[in-house]
Parts: C-alpha cells; sequence; structure tokens
C-alpha cells in the first residue's frame, strides 16, 4: 500500500510499503534552494520515522519530470542529505530518470561520491520497482 506523507507543487514524497520504499516523485522545479531542502528534510523525517518498521527500507525517486537544480542544491545533498541517509542504513536507491541532460548530469553529480549505497538508474518506475524488490527479497 502506498501511502502519502508530504505532498507541494514540486514533490510528493510517500511510503510504499509493497518494495518497501520511501518515494520521492519530483515534478518541475523547487521554488527556490530553501524549498529543496525542505523536501530533503521532509524525505529524511518519513525515513527516519519509518526504517525501524523495515528489514531493509530503500529509497525511490521518480525524477522524469523533474528540472535542473541549483549547484548550492547538488551541495547541499552531497554534503548533508546523502551523508545522513548512508547512516541511516539505506542500501539500494533507484531513480528513474528524466530526459533532460542536465537534470541527468545533476543527479549523477549528487549519488557519484557515496560508497555505502547502490544506486541503479532506470527509464521506467516498474523496472525500478522491480529491482527494489529483488534486493528486499535477498535480503530474507
Amino acid at each position: 500500500m502506498v501511502k502519502q506523507f508530504y505532498r507541494d507543487d514540486y514533490v510528493t514524497i510517500e511510503l510504499d510499503d509493497e518494495v518497501p520504499c520511501v518515494k520521492a516523485t519530483a515534478h518541475g522545479l523547487p521554488r527556490f534552494s530553501e524549498h529543496f531542502q525542505l523536501v530533503q528534510v521532509k524525505r529524511l523525517e518519513l525515513l527516519h520515522q519509518e526504517i525501524k518498521n523495515f528489514e531493509l527500507l530503500h529509497l525511490l525517486t521518480d525524477s522524469r519530470q523533474a528540472g535542473p537544480i541549483l549547484d548550492i542544491d547538488v551541495e547541499f545533498f552531497k554534503l548533508s542529505v546523502l551523508p545522513e541517509i548512508e547512516s541511516m542504513g539505506v542500501k539500494f536507491w533507484a531513480i528513474v530518470l528524466p530526459k533532460s541532460k542536465f537534470t541527468r548530469f545533476a543527479i549523477r553529480e549528487m549519488t557519484a561520491d557515496s560508497k555505502l549505497i547502490e544506486f541503479s538508474n532506470f527509464e521506467d518506475m516498474r523496472e525500478a520497482r522491480a529491482w527494489l524488490k529483488s534486493k528486499s527479497v535477498l535480503a530474507i
């Protein structure tokens, strides 16, 4: 079952307990850097709240409709968000990629330095969910 946790004009954040994962779906651009940071805090909030309820809780980002983000937001993610997610023990993160080369580049830059999380990129949501589910089965 999918349970919505947070929604605004830029993002929807949900818990999909069937995978299980915290899913963020981006729609366009954040209004400003503080908005991007708020969205990341909301994702972390749900992750903190739910991670204890699952053997493995994954992350899934649907960025098909996402626009580019600022360099300052990329740095915030790399220096603040990613280390916190790694410290919680998240091991697998599926990303459904946008068509925009600029946004793809930003995603690659945001995730390249992680040594603890296995990222996998997809063109479609079904494949991304299936990959994450296969990682949950391996943990059992």
